[in-house]
């Protein structure tokens, strides 16, 4: 990923499973460059939920892609739409909110748009692979437990 000046289409989901005690999160993402596909990439944890994880990974992004380029993200998580606005005093997540909103400002436009997920094959490839990442983290913590 090192072409400047190009619009980013990053397909970006997650999951989170409530129902056990060290409740792992996981979050997504398929990156498009030009119409083709030229990265994915998964980050999961344990004790979070699919919200931080899904704003982890935007932040990572933003800090990986090429400095100006213009970005739009992807997904069915309403959530993440005030990724740009400063938090509140009862904002979730306002550490990694104002992360994003540093890491934006080395882009020439970062955006959020929110699209049917059963239309989007990609969205649906980034909820497959979240759910698998946070199955694996389970498993590894689990069996060093």
């Amino acid at each position: 990923m090192n072409q400047v000046n190009s619009a980013y289409n990053i397909w970006i989901g997650g999951s989170c499973d409530y129902g056990h005690k060290e409740r792992a999160g996981a979050a997504a993402a398929v990156i498009e460059l030009d119409g083709k596909v030229v990265d994915r990439m998964q980050i999961a944890d344990l004790h979070t939920t699919e919200f931080r994880m899904m704003l982890t990974l935007m932040v990572q992004l933003m800090n990986e892609l090429p400095e100006g380029s213009d970005i739009i993200f992807l997904t069915n998580a309403a959530y993440i739409q005030n990724f740009d606005r400063e938090p509140g005093p009862k904002s979730a997540n306002p550490d990694l909110i104002r992360q994003c909103i540093e890491s934006k400002k080395k882009h020439s436009s970062v955006s959020v748009r929110i699209v049917p997920y059963h239309k989007s094959p990609l969205l649906i490839e980034t909820h497959d692979t979240s759910t698998e990442a946070m199955k694996t983290i389970r498993v590894k913590f689990k069996s060093e437990s």
